[in-house]
Order: C-alpha cells, then sequence, then structure tokens
C-alpha cells in the first residue's frame, strides 16, 4: 500500500492540478493549499469552486472567498449575464478557471489534489432505503482492529470507530468526501465505510471514489419530494452498483431490487447475496442466509448458512432486521479475506449503533426502543420485529417530519396499526408546516383511530407512554433516533429521545 501523503507534504500548484481539464499554458503556477465549495471554509490559498445552487450560484460568494485568501476560482463555463458581470469583476483580481461541465469532473480534481486516498484503502459504499447507518457502523465495527482501522462517513458522525465527529450530511460535499478518506488515511485508517444516499449519488457527491465493495439494504419509499418518483429514486440507488472500478457487490435478495440487480449483474461482478427467507438464485456462489432460533431482551440467536459453513450466533441486537443488517457484514468480512469462524466471532461482538433499535430497561418499567425508523417499511419492520421480544402489549410513538414527502404518512399510519397495539401521534420535525396538518394526513391513514392518542409536545407523548405501559410491554420510540434536535418553524432546539427516554425510566446516561 502506498504511504499516505500529508497535507504539509503536498506540493501541488494550480498547473498540476487542472491538467487535462483545461489548457495549463495560461494558468500560473502558484501552490494551492485546499479546495472548498463553501466560501465560509476558505482558508489562505485555497481554491474556491463556484457550482450552480439551488437558490444562488457560488460566484455570488466568490468575493467572499476572495477575501479570505482564495487564489482561484473554479466555475463552469456556462452561466448568465448576472454570473459573467461577477466573474468579469473577479478576472481583475485573482485567477479564474472556467471548466467545461465542471460539475462532473470536479470529483477526479479533488481525489488527484489529495492524492488519490480512496486509491489505496479498502473501501465499501451501503446504501439502501433504510439500515444504511446500522449496517456502515457494523461493517466498520467488524473491519476495524489494531492493525488496520477502519473510518466510518454517514449519517451519526464521520471518524475512526471510537472517534465520531458529528455529520451535516449523510453524504458530504464530493470535495469534503475526498479530504475526509485523506484524513483518515493519515490518522492510520486502511479501511473506511460509507453510507452513500440517493442524494449524494444523484448530485455526484461520491464521483471518482474507488469503492471495492457496495452494499444494498433495501429499497422502499423516501426521498421523492426530491426525486419526484420511484423509477428516478431506484436509478439514483443503482448508479453505486454500476461503477466500473467495483471488485464485488452485496445485495439484500429479499428485497424485489436486489433480486433484480443480482441477476441483471451477477456476470458481470462477483455478487454476493444474503436473505432470511425465500430462494437462492441460480448462477450466484456466494450466497448467505439466516434464520432466528431465539429471541429475547438480550437480543438475537440466529443460525446461519454460507458457502464456507453453517454456524450458529448469538446478536445483541434487537429487532429480526438486524439479521439481514448482519449478513451484509459477513458478506464484506468475507470478501475481506476473513476467515468464516473468526468472521462469526467479529458479528457476536456488534453493538447497538446510537438511535438505532437502542434499548433501555429498568426493573419494573417497560423495554423501550428509540429507533431512527421514519419511513412506512421501517416502521413496520421495527414493530414487527419487536413483537418477538414482547410478551406483553406494544406502544408506538411516532410522527412525521414537516416540508417532506407528504405520501408516506397516511402509510406511516398504516403501518402502526398494523403491528402496534397502542399508538401515540406526536410531532417530529414539523419545519414550517402546520403540526396539526402533518396529523391529520397521518390519521387520514387509520382504518380505526381508537387506539390512537396525539400528543403534539413530544417529550410528553414520550412521558404518556412510559407512565401508561406495563413492565412485560415494548415502547418503540420511532423517527429521530440519535438526532439531539427538533425543527420546529425554522428554529432549531435542543431535543434528545434517547435522553427523554433515560428520564423518564430513571436511568443514568
Amino acid at each position: 500500500m502506498m504511504a499516505a501523503m500529508k497535507f504539509e507534504d503536498q506540493q501541488m500548484t494550480l498547473k498540476q492540478l487542472l491538467s487535462d481539464f483545461v489548457s495549463i499554458n495560461c494558468l500560473p503556477d502558484i501552490p494551492v493549499t485546499g479546495l472548498s465549495l463553501d466560501s465560509r471554509q476558505i482558508k489562505p490559498g485555497n481554491i474556491f469552486v463556484a457550482l450552480e445552487g439551488q437558490i444562488e450560484h457560488g460566484l455570488a460568494f466568490a468575493e467572499a472567498a476572495l477575501n479570505k485568501g482564495a487564489v482561484a476560482v473554479l466555475c463552469d463555463r456556462k452561466f448568465d449575464q448576472y454570473c459573467q458581470q461577477i466573474l468579469s469583476s473577479l478576472m481583475t483580481r485573482i485567477v479564474c478557471v472556467p471548466i467545461n461541465k465542471l460539475e462532473q469532473h470536479l470529483g477526479e480534481i479533488a481525489s488527484r489534489y489529495y492524492a488519490h486516498p480512496s486509491h489505496n484503502m479498502f473501501a465499501v459504499g451501503v446504501t439502501g432505503t433504510d439500515g444504511k447507518t446500522s449496517v456502515s457502523h457494523f461493517i466498520a465495527q467488524a473491519l476495524d482492529d489494531a492493525s488496520e482501522r477502519c473510518a466510518v462517513l454517514g449519517t451519526i458522525g464521520n471518524g475512526l470507530i471510537g472517534q465520531l465527529e458529528p455529520a451535516s450530511h449523510t453524504t458530504p460535499d464530493v470535495v469534503r468526501v475526498h479530504q475526509l478518506f485523506s484524513e483518515y488515511q493519515q490518522q492510520g485508517a486502511s479501511q473506511l465505510v460509507m453510507e452513500v444516499s440517493s442524494h449524494g449519488l444523484d448530485q455526484g457527491r461520491v464521483d471518482a471514489v474507488d469503492f471495492d465493495v457496495a452494499v444494498l439494504t433495501n429499497l422502499g419509499r423516501d426521498h421523492l419530494d426530491y426525486h419526484g418518483d420511484l423509477d428516478a429514486y431506484r436509478n439514483a440507488k443503482r448508479r453505486l452498483f454500476e461503477q466500473p472500478q467495483l471488485k464485488a457487490i452485496v445485495l439484500n435478495i429479499d428485497d424485489e431490487f436486489g433480486r433484480q440487480l443480482a441477476t441483471e449483474l451477477h456476470k458481470r461482478i462477483q455478487v454476493w447475496t444474503y436473505r432470511t427467507q425465500g430462494d437462492a438464485l441460480p448462477g450466484i456462489a456466494n450466497q448467505l442466509s439466516a434464520s432466528v432460533i431465539g429471541a429475547d431482551e438480550s437480543g438475537l440467536k440466529i443460525e446461519i448458512k454460507s458457502p464456507f459453513g453453517a454456524a450458529p450466533a448469538h446478536l445483541s441486537l434487537l429487532g429480526e432486521f438486524n439479521v439481514s443488517n448482519a449478513l451484509a457484514t459477513l458478506s464484506v468480512l468475507l470478501i475481506r479475506g476473513i476467515q468464516f469462524d473468526e468472521a462469526i466471532q467479529r458479528l457476536e461482538k456488534l453493538k447497538t449503533v446510537s438511535g438505532r433499535m437502542e434499548s433501555f430497561h429498568r426493573q419494573g418499567k417497560p423495554l423501550v426502543v428509540v429507533d431512527y425508523a421514519h419511513t412506512p417499511q421501517a416502521l413496520a419492520s421495527a414493530l414487527f420485529s419487536l413483537r418477538k421480544h414482547c410478551t406483553g402489549e406494544l406502544y408506538c410513538v411516532f410522527g412525521c417530519g414537516g416540508d417532506r414527502d407528504q405520501g408516506k404518512r397516511p402509510l406511516m399510519a398504516q403501518a402502526a396499526e398494523k403491528y402496534a397495539d397502542k399508538i401515540f401521534i406526536t410531532d417530529d420535525n414539523p419545519r414550517t408546516e402546520n403540526a396539526d396538518d402533518i396529523v391529520q394526513a397521518i390519521l387520514s391513514g387509520f382504518k380505526k383511530t381508537t387506539a390512537c392518542n396525539v400528543v403534539h409536545d413530544r417529550k410528553q407523548a414520550i412521558a404518556d407512554v412510559i407512565s401508561q405501559a406495563g413492565e412485560h410491554d415494548v415502547v418503540l420510540v420511532a423517527g429521530k433516533g440519535h438526532e439531539d434536535y427538533q425543527i420546529i418553524g425554522s428554529q432549531k432546539y435542543a431535543f434528545s429521545d434517547v435522553a427523554v427516554v433515560q428520564e423518564f425510566l430513571g436511568v443514568a446516561e
């Protein structure tokens, strides 16, 4: 493996960086200290990358970047008269480099600047509607050891395992992605697991990332406010599995889209499949399956079958869908070359991810589980799975976010009504939408509302459920998971489902 290049050792110039993208004869040989799409993050010697945004073009912020020490501005060759005026003003004071189809080349430019870090790491990309965070963290936990450290990028944080820093997006912008690969390589990581969102794929945020393995958890309904329809959403996910540099792909064939990809792609690339039901697919050598043989408050007992043998395993995880997540993890371990017996031992050491089927219990009180489930299929899966850990009644607390896909609200209600005994509808992140309107849209999905309680105040809703539920009951608090805020109007307030649950259960943090 090549040694990682440290930032202070980099001596790249603008001319070296942009060769192959523009005529370098017209470029000055000035040193470059970094790239950024955010003018607020510019440091002296950086290049400011000005792309067209949803509201304003990046060129509108070029003056601010210049004032912070930017030495050059990159932009696309296509822009309107307003941008032309800005550019004309800038060109007398800073190097401006228009590049044809800049957005399509930006991943390559960023990868070049940071010395192609993903080329020298074992990189895994995980996508899907539900389960991306859990699977990413399970894989990273299982891969990480003293000799080969593993980093993770995703919803609940970025960094080496055990050293996560908060993340603002599931998938950062493409420049930041390559920068983070480089940073973690310098910190000693030789492996990296990354959540790859549909937005990230559609917007090119993982362009030029050299993934070795791509994993699909499932495909359901989500983000249709952005993609428009399921076909566009599905096609965005598909891009991850059609990247030419992939060594292998791991697919959940309990999922229709997973079976479709496996059937289409197994002759072109090494395909690994996993399932908890149904039949194996013909013509694919590497297929894993598992069944649950026991469930209690401590987790799940399962039986795994693989081309490398069969083995029992105890997972310290709640929720039957975590069996699928464990199989996805096992597939990546085997692809990595870890022996089957060792891989099983690593599965048994997996720990719950923050806000993902995270359980809290106190004697005499109900078992309370906090989960990020915010789609109809995730809510249904969480409730269905918890039924196996429940000897009493199953309670569900959930809401739906405002200013987001409205069509899923009645579907969330249907999932809750099908699997829960008692339901509390509350506010999630209403944002700028009227909370009563959100609740009414949810209620429209119920056949009967007699088992429903509406308590807008989320803290009060959680308190009411915990006070009502008995010691043999299970309570699912769904929708926000790891989030430590609630967005009401345009304001973000400190709020944590986990902290509220701990407070009313009387358990220590």
